[in-house]
């Protein structure tokens, strides 16, 4: 996410006055059979930055609250699952030794408002995609710009403290986003012990040592998985059960099927996903049962279907549906399941799928909501 082809810039700076921002007011409240969900995205322009929205479970119809925190490029969002806190990375920090930066922000879980409690260096430059570790005690952020990879403690006030450890790897491909190391997700095995980073660049899933008490992370493992030349590793998505990883690669649009076992992975299976030219794969989720996989594609805007072998975890095509929108840099399933929404960066739309709990299909519901140049979204548990 941060080449001139992702719409991002060759050297980004925080605007003034980002940090210790105050939201505006809002008097959207929240209502029996709503879902509150946030909105990051790619957008420069003053005013623009963190989207908040309402969900009507019963009818999937979105209501806009608006710009909850007007941050530069919040292009990725995580929602801690306890406090009422919101993470949002900031994609900057590609000018020689500059880092980008990650807002705590605490939360108004009636009205949706944010207030940012704190902002610290990202530990890398450029970040693409953060998470969080089981014991919510530390942020993981994987940086496309320099390859880095980093932990930040969360204080029990939902807020950051800077980096206390940070990660570089190596490695290059033959594609021309691949003159280098781009970390592009991050996740914590289901052991709590490794992190694991898909990094586009390299050809990679590196799996770093993680110390979740003390937030640290050590060198790459050899059980880190090599990829075919060309790949380009993207996105991630854990099974329930924690017995296999989904990875959906960019360059060459496949998903990986892996078995994971104490920070080892053991390749199962590869399908190819897209049949158009590069700039592909995009999101990939596993729906809360495990029974199916979702993946976005993004020249073809479309949102694939797989459904899971329950035995071996391996996945077979069931359907690909148009997002209503172009260039699906993202979605996310909606807690009940009832709903999928889409983050259509190409058409500035959010846009929702009906979801059939038991098939695991999408279908169409016309209903979307305009929002410049979405990039991410995410429920909070406190929403």
């Amino acid at each position: 996410m941060t080449d001139s082809r992702h719409g991002s810039p060759t050297r980004r700076t925080v605007a003034a006055g980002a940090l210790g921002l105050m939201a505006a007011p809002v008097s959207h409240a929240a209502s029996r059979g709503e879902r509150l969900v946030y909105v990051g995205g790619q957008a420069d322009k003053d005013g623009q930055g963190i989207f908040a929205a309402r969900l009507d479970l019963s009818a999937g119809k979105l209501t806009a609250i608006g710009v909850v925190a007007p941050l530069l490029r919040p292009t990725w969002l995580v929602a801690h699952p306890a406090l009422p806190a919101l993470y949002a990375l900031s994609e900057t920090g590609y000018g020689q030794g500059e880092q980008g930066k990650v807002h705590a922000l605490k939360a108004d879980p009636a009205t949706g408002a944010l207030t940012v409690i704190s902002t610290v260096a990202s530990g890398g430059g450029g970040p693409a995609h953060m998470s969080l570790d089981s014991e919510a005690g530390g942020l993981l952020v994987a940086h496309y710009g320099t390859g880095h990879v980093a932990a930040l403690p969360v204080r029990g006030d939902g807020g950051l403290e800077p980096p206390v450890s940070v990660q570089a790897n190596t490695g290059s491909g033959p594609s021309p986003q691949q003159h280098g190391p781009h970390a592009h997700a991050v996740l914590v095995d289901p052991t709590g012990r490794h992190a694991l980073v898909a990094d586009l660049g390299a050809d990679r899933i590196f799996v770093h040592p993680y110390d979740a008490a003390a937030q640290t992370l050590g060198p790459a493992s050899e059980a880190s998985a090599v990829l075919p030349p060309g790949t380009g590793p993207r996105h991630m998505a854990l099974h329930p059960t924690g017995r296999y990883l989904y990875l959906l690669s960019e360059i060459t649009p496949e998903i990986h099927v892996y078995r994971l076992r104490g920070g080892q992975l053991e390749l199962l299976q590869t399908l190819r996903a897209g049949g158009l030219p590069p700039i592909n794969g995009a999101e990939v989720a596993v729906s809360p049962d495990g029974r199916f996989v979702y993946a976005s594609i993004r020249v073809e805007d479309v949102i694939i279907v797989y459904e899971v072998d329950k035995v071996g975890g391996g996945l077979r095509e069931i359907q690909r549906v148009p997002t209503g929108g172009k260039t699906p840099w993202s979605f996310g399933l909606d807690p009940s399941g009832r709903w999928l929404l889409v983050a259509n960066q190409g058409s500035d739309t959010v846009t929702v799928l009906a979801r059939n709990s038991a098939s695991g299909r999408l279908t169409a519901t016309g209903q979307e909501l305009a929002v410049n140049r979405p990039t991410c979204l995410t429920f909070p548990a406190w929403g």
